[in-house]
């Protein structure tokens, strides 16, 4: 199994090539920019550009990435170059497959369009404005002002949570005003903070034809990954084989109120010494009801936002995605509602009838 960070680097590979194609409380100016993002009829489309991207935990960097992009039409070929461990993944999407080669594990992949369901690739103006909206009721929008960044004026957009314990925090954005690109990002959440900055773009590029192809060694297999997502992925398991795998009995919802009828364990051993159980709930006339994660409590993931109380346990509750999340006798639970009309009250109730399993 590849290690949570390789397995990142690829994911955002993938990412980059299809977003590379082709409130009350809002501020007035911003809602004005929002505004004229949508009228804009000019679309960017070929470009070239160069991006730093970098995490921090605290004080601590814990990623260090180089992105190149190249777009051209449907057509994108990216380099991410990850500067700690030294390895680069090279991409490319022609419109029809994503085809990646990762040089530092000298590794080959490949996926067809068609089995992502024809997910749609977005131009940077519907970059911006589907960010902007995904935020707009649980944050408060500012325009701080214009800025110059690589040559180009950018409106710079403050984003404030209105919630303390949001799942996202402070984000920045600075946006191209001729066409909507995000020169940079800039996001804090908790002791995490994201920085995303370009160093170079040209919107004029002479970009070859022969630009869009990867040069893969004969001797290295190219592996579907929908196939490798369907070997390697989640295993379906039962009741006692989580619990073998946890090491102790785990909280269920009682037979009485919901139908289990998936157990998905996911091996994180290699990133995080660990299994984690994905439990899918229905109600009792069949109908999707909650899904429910359970793992050993982390260390080193404290629950921040302790505003509710669960089965007596301080609990957090993330409005942005109607979850809850506690921990009990050393498990870890993140609930998640699948019923768009169960209450935060029948939740709570929910909770106080969950039993131990498996039964002494």
């Amino acid at each position: 199994m590849k290690s949570g960070r390789m397995t990142t680097f690829i994911l955002l590979s993938i990412f980059t090539l299809l977003m590379a194609g082709c409130t009350e409380n809002m501020k007035v100016s911003a809602e004005e920019i929002m505004h004229q993002a949508i009228e804009a009829e000019k679309d960017v489309t070929d470009h070239i550009g160069i991006s730093e991207m970098k995490m921090y935990t605290g004080e601590e960097l814990v990623d260090h990435m180089v992105i190149e992009m190249h777009v051209s039409d449907n057509k994108n070929k990216v380099f991410v170059t990850d500067k700690i461990l030294g390895h680069e993944v090279e991409s490319l999407n022609d419109g029809d497959t994503i085809l990646i080669y990762d040089k530092g594990n000298q590794e080959a992949y490949e996926l067809t369009m068609d089995e992502l369901d024809n997910f749609p690739s977005l131009n940077p103006k519907e970059q911006f404005i589907i960010m902007m909206d995904s935020m707009k009721e649980t944050h408060t929008y500012e325009l701080i002002g214009e800025e110059e960044i690589l040559g180009r004026k950018t409106y710079h957009i403050q984003l404030k949570p209105n919630e303390a314990n949001s799942l996202m925090g402070d984000t920045d954005i600075w946006v191209d005003k001729k066409t909507w690109f995000i020169m940079k990002y800039v996001s804090e959440t908790g002791d995490m903070r994201t920085e995303l900055t370009y160093t170079e773009i040209d919107f004029s590029p002479e970009i070859p034809d022969d630009t869009f192809t990867i040069d893969i060694p004969d001797d290295i297999k190219i592996s579907n990954l929908k196939e490798m997502e369907e070997e390697f992925g989640p295993e379906t398991v039962t009741l006692e084989e989580s619990a073998e795998a946890l090491g102790q009995p785990f909280l269920i919802f009682s037979e009485e109120d919901a139908d289990l009828v998936d157990i998905q364990m996911y091996d994180f051993t290699q990133e995080f010494d660990r299994y984690e159980f994905e439990l899918t709930f229905h109600s009792k006339d069949g109908v999707p009801l909650v899904n429910l994660s359970v793992f050993p409590t982390p260390d080193d993931m404290p629950i921040y936002g302790q505003d509710e109380t669960i089965r007596g346990n301080p609990a957090e509750y993330e409005e942005v995605i109607n979850g809850y999340l506690w921990d009990e006798d050393g498990i870890r639970y993140s609930l998640l509602p699948a019923h768009p009309d169960l209450t935060k009250e029948e939740i709570i109730e929910l909770t106080e009838n969950m039993v131990l399993v498996p039964e002494n």
